[in-house]
């Protein structure tokens, strides 16, 4: 008896030490909100035509609001407004709500968190989470919500002059949608039929560009421009100096926006755009650059463009969005970091320095870590996916291209798509959700709460060293 209650304290202990409190509790969240959203899309009083959908699907649906990942096997102008209203309410929970659950997780009565926990919370919201996290994640949702609100305002405006009906509701809904980078549009064409309309699209890719930002690096701008207006007009307070990190985060930002845009641009400007007048096609290049990060908004098919543009559209939904913001995939600080450390020579001893700062040999680490899971995480993926569709791959239904594309954009939580996502099979959407779950938390979580056992015992004991050849 007392072996057997001691080998159960042991599987507990074991349990506890390869998962965090933190990320089980992600876990809790992400599927309570599921089953109850998933139930709720099944009722006929969220559709428009009060005819039933199959579960899978709602379940689909529901997760890739959860995850702002934006893929739908139903037509979204099946959902009425009450259907509508629904699914904006479960893409807020997956972007604002996550922050405010955990809030309010760290901040009950005598909660200490686990120095793994912390390392989760910090990765998915703040950097600052032993002092003030409260405080910061106060003022982070409410500068989120400020946004939304002034962005629905703007596009609703906007709606309104194209003479939509359901202008003031539709723009809040693209607001909501825009700035959680989820993708979802109010209508089943997405937003082809606002491709040429420069004010809305470049509402909307404001909306995208500064919720994928972080929210450490949107507190650091909300305290870069406080501290610069006191100094301009009052001449007082100290110089906020901008981190390393949102440095970082504003270079990728900009390169991962400039070069695809000019790629896109040249690439389709007699395929995809060929349509398109001169101020269109710049302004569908530089909102494809936006929208592939992990937004998935569309203005021109997936399917139109070429297969070198398809293949950059996949690099960007692979790398995603910034650490600590609503957006997916691998993340741009860990491929600049990666991208750095590859580029370093023998020459180049010590710590990796940026910017006049080094960079601690964990992070790097760290980097490569979540890149080559991300990889293998993309692989697995794809595989199971091929042998899902096998059929409708040899029956030339679906190509193994499409599969590619959907796959990654699942993982990157982009949600753009070649047009298969309701052709798949019900094992192909458990898969994708999988997906879309591991591409929101699934990597860093991973990354974080499941160490080696070297990093769980101290070692008091150096191995003899041998060289290995590389490369």
């Amino acid at each position: 008896m007392r072996r057997d209650l001691r080998k159960g304290f042991d599987l507990n202990l074991h349990f506890r030490k390869r998962f965090s409190t933190g990320s089980v509790n992600i876990f809790i969240y992400f599927v309570a909100i599921a089953v109850v959203g998933s139930a709720l899309l099944q009722l006929p009083i969220f559709h428009k035509d009060f005819m039933s959908i199959n579960y899978i699907d709602t379940l689909f649906t529901t997760v890739s609001a959860l995850c702002v990942t934006g893929l739908c096997p139903i037509d979204i102008g099946r959902f009425n407004i009450a259907g509508l209203s629904l699914l904006m309410l479960i893409i807020e929970l997956g972007g604002l709500g996550l922050i405010a659950f955990f809030s309010i997780y760290i901040a009950l009565p005598a909660r200490r968190l686990s120095l793994v926990s912390r390392h989760v919370v910090r990765d998915f919201f703040v950097s600052d989470v032993e002092t003030n996290h409260v405080n910061i994640v106060k003022q982070i949702v409410i500068y989120s919500l400020v946004i939304q609100f002034l962005g629905g305002l703007f596009l609703s405006d906007i709606l309104k002059e194209n003479s939509e009906e359901n202008y003031l509701f539709f723009g809040f809904f693209l607001s909501v949608s825009a700035f959680c980078n989820a993708g979802f549009a109010p209508w089943s064409d997405s937003l082809h039929h606002l491709n040429t309309n420069i004010p809305f699209n470049f509402v909307v890719m404001f909306l995208i560009v500064f919720g994928g930002l972080g929210f450490t690096v949107m507190q650091d701008v909300i305290y870069w421009c406080v501290t610069r207006a006191k100094r301009i007009l009052f001449g007082v307070g100290k110089k906020h100096e901008i981190s390393l990190h949102s440095k970082i985060v504003f270079v990728m930002t900009v390169c991962l926006l400039a070069f695809p845009s000019v790629v896109y641009l040249v690439l389709e400007w007699g395929h995809a755009f060929r349509d398109l007048s001169v101020p269109s096609k710049i302004l569908n290049s530089v909102f494809q650059s936006v929208t592939c990060r992990t937004a998935g908004f569309e203005l021109v098919g997936e399917g139109e463009f070429t297969p070198a543009s398809t293949f950059v559209s996949e690099l960007l939904m692979a790398i995603g969005g910034n650490p600590g913001s609503m957006a997916g995939g691998i993340k741009t600080t860990t491929v600049f970091l990666v991208l750095c450390q590859s580029f370093k020579t023998s020459a180049d001893v010590g710590y990796l320095s940026i910017f006049h700062r080094d960079i601690d040999y964990s992070d790097t680490d760290k980097a490569a870590s979540v890149l080559l899971k991300a990889i293998l995480f993309i692989g697995v993926v794809v595989f199971a996916l091929l042998l899902s569709e096998h059929s409708a791959l040899m029956d030339g239904r679906i190509s193994s291209g499409d599969i590619t594309f959907e796959a990654i954009s699942a993982i990157g939580t982009s949600g753009l798509t070649r047009g298969i996502t309701s052709a798949l099979n019900p094992l192909s959407k458990i898969i994708l959700i999988v997906a879309m779950y591991g591409g929101r938390t699934g990597i860093i979580t991973l990354s974080l709460s499941i160490p080696m056992k070297s990093q769980m015992v101290k070692r008091f004991v150096d191995y003899p060293r041998e060289q290995i050849l590389v490369g």
